[in-house]
């Protein structure tokens, strides 16, 4: 069975770099939003067909198009045919269309080639030298994961994104190898306890309290939002009010995060198996009286995170 990691880095791209960056996800965005559409106003059109039509019509018609790198191209439209899938099998809503002024993103693929015995690839990371070499962009400085010095596995994908706050991450996908049957008897199992004034009880009576982020920033949020809310929509001093909300949003984000990778990190390296109830979110968030802070202490995100961690112990 193959098994797949991702591992996120924060990139620092110099200005051509930055530039590429931002006309490739402004590329994605067109030929994703050109194709959608042409769908709504004629038929749905699979990938392969708009791939077609773009190599014939439309790179003629945006010839910036062909600057970035090809695969971006291919890779938002079998995202736009995957939506379309979601919507026909009623797993999601009828696709929209991609806003500039949301998170921004694309994805490539790692391409391999042999050359005198020695294979070669597109992406390319030092963890060493803290460089990534993604297509187009070639070395990029990176921070993350200070500890780790190699990582063992094959490149299958890399996804370069900029969140609201301008800052930018580079996600890669890795295959690991596999791993080997070899059973182990565990030693020490806990059960967990999810809650909102405690976030997390241990069997054995250890606690997690919950350092409830959303209060600390709450007032400063409400505040940034009514003075939004009394800009001119698209105006300067809009987006610059919005650039301080996406940042207070980014700091609460991070320290929540952070917090949450602390105690998942501590209860899988100190215990062998964790068991927990199981948790419908979705109709716990229906509470209008407990839906923020359900939502603050993130019930999902600790499952998720013992989960992977469990895994690759």
């Amino acid at each position: 069975m193959k098994t797949y990691k991702a591992y996120k880095f924060r990139i620092y791209p110099n200005d051509p770099q930055r530039i590429l960056i931002n006309k490739s996800f402004g590329c994605r965005r067109l030929v994703y939003n050109h194709y959608l559409a042409i769908i709504k106003e004629n038929k749905y059109m699979n990938a392969k067909a708009c791939i077609a039509d773009y190599v014939d019509n439309l790179k003629y018609q945006y010839p910036f198009l062909t600057e970035v790198d090809s695969i971006i191209i291919r890779k938002s439209l079998f995202n736009l045919e995957d939506a379309f899938k979601r919507y026909f099998n009623k797993q999601g809503e009828y696709p929209r269309f991609k806003s500039k002024y949301s998170k921004n993103s694309y994805n490539t693929s790692a391409i391999y080639r042999k050359y005198k015995d020695k294979e070669y690839c597109n992406i390319e990371i030092d963890l060493r030298k803290r460089k990534i070499k993604l297509p187009k962009l070639k070395w990029i400085t990176i921070r993350g994961y200070r500890k780790l010095n190699d990582i063992q596995g094959r490149i299958i994908n890399a996804t370069i994104s900029r969140e609201p706050n301008g800052k930018y991450y580079v996600s890669v996908l890795y295959e690991l190898p596999s791993l080997t049957n070899q059973y182990v008897v565990p030693k020490m199992i806990v059960g967990l306890d999810l809650g909102i004034k405690n976030l997390i009880t241990l069997s054995d009576n250890t606690v997690f309290e919950n350092n409830k982020y959303i209060e600390k920033y709450e007032k400063r949020i409400k505040k940034l939002q009514r003075s939004l809310s009394r800009k001119v929509k698209r105006s300067k001093n809009y987006y610059k009010i919005k650039y301080k909300l996406a940042i207070l949003y980014s700091k609460l984000k991070n320290a929540r995060n952070y917090y949450l990778h602390q105690i998942t990190k501590k209860i899988t390296d100190e215990y062998d198996i964790v068991v927990t109830e199981k948790f419908q979110t979705k109709n716990m968030l229906q509470n209008k009286n407990l839906s923020k802070k359900i939502a603050d202490a993130s019930f999902y995100e600790i499952i998720r995170q013992l989960e992977y961690k469990s895994r690759f112990k």
